[in-house]
């Protein structure tokens, strides 16, 4: 199937994420995507969305709005117990995909997810945004011109999604009251055996155990699939974990072998952390200590458009004094970035970086962490 320049795009899930970011984002990009169908379990918010943005085709079925004949990129942002079959769904009917993140949370889904792409020749992209900044390039090239890491930490500890999507001008609206009872029930029970199929039917039992191992998923994912591209993929090992008695809290410290040129194989430790409270502050970086430099990204919330990521250096300059520079590369946001670099892998071939194989790795890292807690 060839692929348009224009890409024409159905999303499936119209909630907070799809009315804040995606829909602008993809509206800004008017040269390079149409939304052709937007598809929710709630006809309302379909509808009120498809109202908003000028969606000509309403959908409350994946699997129908897939075989329409004008979509090329079926954009994945519903309940994460759905996003593998709505991505295979698509997949096998000719379409490419774009999954927001978590791509799955089990190993079986996750397979499924790959061998669909496969199977059907189909691109899937996993929105890991954070990774498309501009910024993340600047702070890659100065960390491989750096000499061996000798400590990384690992930090995203955010108030409240809405205290920042007030703010963000867009007035997202939501809906539910029109969900059948059975849909509820469904996503219930998929929630359910993905956790006993994750962490094990003990744990899963657990509900301070079950809400930690969807926020590693869901927070948690972003800061973890970072920290693997910056540091050059996953941990050696996790050495310790702990979490909050309510699980809202989770920290780790990793083991870590320094690679690459200029690095040696010596090791260091990264301390990560991450965590939800409810002031209103946004504190989200990746530091990583060099003997000669240190290199620190800071990441603010993706709900306001335009907020710079910045790149901060310390050193010592060639004078001997202390030096402190801070590199603010673009005010375009990661989410426009990665809608550009997919649709250029779309439409010239070009590999995709954050596939299913690669989310796949951090299924590795969480239960690296979940060892480490007991029920």
């Amino acid at each position: 199937m060839s692929v348009p320049q224009k890409l024409r795009v159905g999303v499936v899930g119209a909630g907070e994420v799809t009315q804040v970011v995606h829909l602008p984002t993809l509206k800004f990009l008017s040269d390079q995507y149409a939304v052709t169908a937007i598809c929710d379990v709630s006809k309302q918010a379909a509808d009120h969305v498809a109202a908003k943005w000028s969606i000509p085709h309403v959908y409350t079925s994946s699997a129908e709005m897939v075989r329409q004949d004008d979509i090329d990129l079926v954009l994945v942002a519903n309940s994460d117990e759905y996003h593998a079959s709505c991505a295979i769904e698509a997949a096998q009917a000719g379409k490419h995909v774009f999954i927001e993140k978590p791509m799955a949370l089990t190993r079986t889904d996750a397979k499924a997810i790959q061998q669909a792409a496969q199977e059907n020749q189909r691109k899937i992209y996993v929105g890991y945004m954070r990774r498309y900044a501009p910024a993340f390039q600047v702070f890659q090239k100065l960390l491989a011109e750096s000499g061996p890491i000798r400590h990384a930490i690992v930090k995203d500890i955010i108030g409240p999604n809405s205290f920042f999507v007030s703010q963000s001008g867009t007035d997202p609206r939501k809906f539910g009251a029109d969900i059948a009872e059975e849909a509820g029930k469904d996503k219930a029970a998929r929630a359910k055996a993905i956790l006993a199929e994750a962490i094990g039917a003990d744990k899963a039992a657990d509900p301070r155990l079950g809400f930690v191992y969807r926020l590693l998923g869901s927070l948690g994912s972003h800061d973890l699939s970072f920290m693997r591209e910056a540091l050059g993929g996953k941990p050696d090992k996790c050495a310790s974990a702990f979490a909050s008695h309510d699980g809202m809290f989770i920290s780790a410290s990793f083991e870590y072998t320094n690679r690459g040129a200029n690095k040696g194989n010596d090791k260091y430790n990264v301390l990560y952390t991450t965590g939800i409270h409810n002031v209103g502050v946004f504190e989200s970086f990746l530091e990583v200590w060099t003997d000669d430099r240190v290199l620190r990204i800071d990441i603010d919330t993706p709900y306001v458009k335009g907020l710079p990521i910045n790149v901060t250096v310390k050193e010592n300059d060639a004078s001997g004094h202390y030096s402190e520079r801070i590199i603010r590369p673009t005010y375009q946001d990661a989410y426009t970035t990665e809608f550009l670099d997919l649709h250029q892998a779309l439409t010239t071939g070009k590999d995709l970086k954050t596939t299913p194989a690669d989310a796949m790795e951090d299924l590795g890292i969480f239960d690296m962490i979940m060892a480490h807690l007991k029920a």
